[in-house]
């Protein structure tokens, strides 16, 4: 034997770009950020949060508030933890998770026709009376920019960067 060992198979060389490790810095930074952004006006408006949650109509008066208090220190977290690269796996799970949770109730907000100008997604404030569009409000643009990002997150919990920390493994090894 000439000591090579057998092929490798590193999956298709078109979808390999998925686990550089540069990559996946990216796209932590992109998601971690996104998600610690979206957490600042909700922390800092509790009151103001809750009633954006209670106006979706999915939880009572009570759970709207425990929900506009936890979560967005959850988003933070969760976020923080993304960017700096710890538990990535596991953070970006709860930010899929929170994704899951964020397009069901959405969906169910416009199964139902409720009027909702302020998904609360990034910013408590009341956005000046502007014009409907695809983009504003719960609405089709919400669900699609929700899966865009979940689709981030589960890439992240299920590929781990490919950093060369398996191949000096593996001649340790050996």
């Amino acid at each position: 034997m000439d000591r090579r060992g057998l092929p490798h198979r590193t999956g298709s060389p078109s979808l390999s770009f998925l686990k550089n490790r540069w990559f996946q810095l990216v796209l932590r930074v992109a998601l971690g950020g996104y998600f610690l952004h979206a957490s600042l006006d909700k922390i800092a408006h509790p009151a103001t949060f809750a009633k954006i949650v209670y106006q979706w109509q999915i939880l009572g008066p009570v759970a709207s508030n425990l929900v506009a208090v936890l979560l967005p220190w959850v988003e933070a977290i969760a976020g923080v933890l993304l960017i700096a690269g710890l538990w990535k796996r596991e953070s970006a799970a709860v930010i899929a998770g929170m994704l899951v949770m964020f397009i069901a109730g959405a969906s169910s907000v416009m199964a139902r026709g409720i009027d909702v100008e302020n998904c609360g997604c990034t910013s408590v404030a009341p956005g000046a009376k502007a014009e409907k569009s695809f983009f504003t409000g719960v609405g089709p643009f919400l669900i699609v920019r929700n899966l865009a990002m979940l689709g981030g997150a589960l890439l992240l919990v299920g590929t781990a960067p490919r950093d060369g920390s398996a191949r000096l493994a593996a001649k340790s090894e050996a």
